[in-house]
C-alpha cells in the first residue's frame, strides 16, 4: 500500500505538470494568434493610411500644377496680346500704339476675372472628388 502510495505521490506531480504544460502551451497558442491577428490588423490600417497620404500628395500636386498653368495662361495671354501690339500694323505709330497698351492694360480685370473663374470651376472638380474619396473612407 505504501507502495501504490508514493507511485500515486511521484504520478500525481508528473500529471500536474502535464496538464500545465499543456494549458500553458494553449493559452500561448492564443496569445500568438491574437498577436498574429493584431499585427495584421495593424499593417492592413498602415497600408491604408499610407495609400490615403499617397492620394493626398497627388492631390497637392495636382492643385499646384493647375496653379501653374493657370498662371502660365495668364502671361501667356498678356505676352501674345503684346506681342500684338508691338508687332502689329500700326505698331509705329506711337499714339496707336499708346491707345492699345492703355485698352489692354484697361481689360486686365476682365480677362483676369475669366482666368480665375476657369481656374475656380476646375478646383471646385479637385474638391468634388476629394469629397468623394473622404465619403468612401467613412464606409
Amino acid at each position: 500500500m505504501e507502495f501504490i502510495a508514493i507511485i500515486i505521490a511521484l504520478i500525481a506531480p508528473i500529471g500536474v505538470a502535464v496538464w500545465t504544460v499543456r494549458s500553458s502551451a494553449k493559452d500561448t497558442a492564443k496569445q500568438i494568434a491574437a498577436l498574429e491577428e493584431s499585427t495584421t490588423k495593424q499593417v492592413e490600417s498602415i497600408k491604408a493610411l499610407s495609400k490615403q497620404m499617397i492620394e493626398a500628395s497627388i492631390k497637392q500636386v495636382e492643385l499646384e500644377i493647375e496653379k501653374n498653368l493657370f498662371l502660365a495662361k495668364q502671361a501667356k495671354q498678356e505676352w501674345e496680346e503684346i506681342d500684338k501690339i508691338n508687332n502689329g500694323g500700326l505698331s509705329n505709330i506711337v499714339e496707336w500704339k499708346n491707345e492699345m497698351m492703355k485698352r489692354f492694360q484697361e481689360g486686365k480685370p476682365e480677362r483676369d476675372y475669366h482666368l480665375y473663374s476657369k481656374f475656380a470651376k476646375e478646383l471646385n472638380v479637385i474638391k468634388k472628388r476629394l469629397e468623394a474619396n473622404k465619403l468612401k473612407l467613412n464606409r
